[in-house]
């Protein structure tokens, strides 16, 4: 089918208003999403090791359940635990031989909150397994041998599902990521950081949620004062690099003092401390960020299989055939539709929507040239999607090239 070309519909940096959020990466939402990645990475590497495949598991269904933590003046222990708890379908053998998917699990999860929570030595954590391995097919999740998995000749489509992938990022969407880096670099911060950004026209407002590490600033006052000082510094420094009006306001509940202040004081730097849920595929997209502004694709990535789920290889495929026609003709979105069994090579649907001057056939040739690539297993298992923090000084960077 060819690709239908639409070179005058307007990208997200061409809309007169345009709103991106970023769920920093001690959101429950985004903890469920990088626990699910981590432990499929693992997973997928261990099989790699004993059984020369990925064997068949979708751990696409953690959720993280939140704690409680009860404070004091300064401090805080919790008296309920964080619960990981594991659902989904994955293979515990192969060959006959058991698979160690409890500890791979349970350690990718206390190793992934590790480094997203900076203080997770104060947080009591409990882990669930709650896995399967039913099918209908009597051997998917317990392979005899390689003969079992039928993807392994040729990786098809798992499902029938739309991906659409976007290149370069838009200002819009690096301020957003960089007003969480601004904030979480500094000692008191806390990593649950939820930055919402509004472009109107060449005006931004961006509205940051910061929490506060227990121990480090001592009262509701001294916290809206910091966040405040930082807020100010932040705005500066936009307003320098977008060459144009920029405001940066925090914490906007309420007032300096009183229950309804904007202090957010934590032990875990989350909301977990305070029973906050979350759930794999509620929060970033594979970009890092939701911008409303793209279309919208129907498959969460992070802990499907790498080998031949569409929500991962397919999202792959359209980030990367995205990024192909970005580097020739500047900003683009490229959509793909698979349906259940196809050869990734052979979508139901191409759309490509490319700047201006932008030839169709040129740009329908790269994409095709992408789709006939198979080299994405050593990348997605290097941890393209986990989530992460990038430097400031990289986004600041960035941002210069994008408003040149």
């Amino acid at each position: 089918m060819p690709a239908l070309f639409a070179p005058h519909t307007p990208l997200p940096h061409e809309l007169p208003v345009e709103v991106v959020e970023r769920k920093g990466i001690g959101h429950p939402d985004t903890l469920a999403d990088g626990i699910a990645e981590l432990a499929s990475i693992r997973y997928s590497r261990h099989c790699l090791e004993v059984a020369g495949a990925v064997l068949h598991h979708n751990l696409d269904k953690v959720a993280v359940l939140g704690g409680r933590a009860a404070f004091t003046d300064t401090d805080g222990v919790y008296d309920r635990p964080l619960r990981v708890v594991f659902g989904g379908r994955i293979s515990t053998s192969f060959a006959g031989r058991p698979l160690p998917v409890r500890e791979i699990l349970q350690q990718a999860a206390v190793d992934h909150l590790h480094a997203a929570l900076p203080g997770f030595d104060r947080v009591t954590l409990e882990v669930r397994h709650e896995t399967t391995d039913s099918s209908k097919f009597p051997h998917w999740f317990a392979p005899r041998s390689l003969d079992d998995l039928p993807e392994r000749p040729i990786a098809f489509s798992n499902d029938t599902a739309y991906l659409v992938g976007s290149a370069p990022r838009t200002a819009t969407e690096t301020v957003a990521l960089l007003a969480e880096a601004w904030f979480r670099r500094l000692p008191w911060a806390g990593s649950d950081i939820k930055a919402l950004v509004v472009r109107d026209g060449a005006t931004w407002t961006v509205t940051v949620c910061v929490p506060a590490l227990a121990g480090y600033l001592a009262s509701s006052a001294e916290f809206h004062d910091t966040v405040t000082d930082v807020a100010g510094e932040l705005t500066a420094v936009l307003q320098e690099h977008l060459q144009s009006r920029a405001t940066v306001v925090c914490n906007t509940r309420g007032s300096r003092t009183g229950p309804l202040s904007g202090q957010y004081f934590t032990l875990s730097g989350s909301a977990v401390d305070y029973g906050e849920d979350g759930l794999v595929g509620r929060g970033n997209a594979r970009t890092g960020v939701i911008s409303g502004a793209h279309l919208a694709g129907n498959e969460a990535t992070f802990g499907k299989n790498p080998a031949y789920h569409v929500g991962k290889v397919g999202g792959w495929l359209a980030d990367e055939a995205a990024r192909a026609v970005a580097a020739e003709f500047g900003p683009c979105r490229v959509a793909l539709l698979w349906r259940n069994g196809a050869p990734y090579d052979e979508p139901a649907s191409v759309e490509i929507i490319a700047g201006r001057g932008a030839p169709p056939g040129e740009a329908e040739e790269l994409v095709r040239a992408t789709l006939s690539r198979t080299d994405w297993m050593g990348e997605l298992l290097s941890g393209r999607y986990l989530p992460a923090l990038a430097p400031v000084g990289e986004l600041l960077a960035e941002l210069e090239r994008t408003v040149r």
